[in-house]
């Protein structure tokens, strides 16, 4: 089994096996699915998604991002929408949409760990609905738009409740600086940030952790993460989550 699933379409398409975990074994392959937009994929590619027996999609895009590049899905599958947002008004805007508002003139390190810690404060009944998917045994995939951000929160937060090292965790995250296109061909970000940012009079290198994947933006979530709520079991007990569908996540992402 690899982690990778190869795509003609989308870049960061990956499972969320074979992670080893702290007391031993890896987490479970063909369990859960983490990934970037799903327009571009393919008719090979949506048949692959078939092979794997997908059967919940959840998208966690904006409704702007939704309309201008809808999902193409599996033919098993259920679409959830869970809008999220870092927007700290709690509006679902991008964080393009801040720039172009004037209301955004750098976006380092540290605006990232909060922005991150955002999500997971205001949106943990859509992680509950998430893992409670993840509970019932069939295969899931989580995306938004890059497959990094609102998609590598949603991936932390499964892979600690399975029980996944915090190194590894962050391990799983820096993968997406690998596996996303390359500033200059990634039509969603970069390619038109850098000019967005340019035409605002604003140093693109001020914003670089918007597009790459910092082992240390996730390093401090963690850190965040853990002060605040424990660890993932008990942030989603915090959210509703009954302990029947919290333990049978566990044993399907455990394998």
């Amino acid at each position: 089994m690899q982690r990778r699933v190869d795509l003609n379409g989308p870049s960061n398409f990956r499972d969320l096996g074979g992670l080893p975990l702290a007391d031993g074994g890896m987490t479970c392959f063909g369990r859960v699915f983490r990934a970037d937009r799903l327009c571009t994929l393919s008719d090979g590619d949506l048949q692959h998604l078939n092979e794997l027996d997908i059967r919940t999609v959840f998208d966690l895009r904006s409704d702007p991002e939704v309309a201008e590049f809808p999902d193409r899905l599996p033919h098993k599958a259920c679409y959830v929408r869970l809008p999220m947002t870092s927007d700290t008004t709690f509006r679902s805007r991008t964080i393009y949409e801040r720039i172009v508002a004037g209301e955004v003139t750098s976006y380092g390190e540290t605006e990232m760990v909060e922005g991150y810690l955002r999500i997971l404060t205001n949106f943990s009944a859509g992680f509950a609905s998430i893992t409670k998917a993840v509970s019932e045994g069939d295969p899931v995939l989580i995306h938004c738009t890059a497959g990094k951000d609102r998609t590598g929160v949603a991936a932390m937060l499964l892979l600690d409740l399975a029980g996944v090292a915090p190194d590894q965790i962050v391990a799983d995250y820096e993968l997406s600086a690998q596996r996303r296109p390359s500033p200059e061909r990634d039509h969603t970000e970069a390619k038109t940030v850098t000019p967005l940012l340019e035409d605002h009079g604003l140093d693109p290198a001020l914003f670089a952790p918007l597009w790459e994947a910092r082992g240390a933006v996730m390093e401090a979530t963690l850190a965040g993460f853990y002060d605040k709520w424990g660890n993932a079991a008990g942030y989603l007990r915090a959210a509703g989550l009954d302990e029947a569908h919290l333990q049978a996540a566990q044993r399907h992402l455990r394998g």
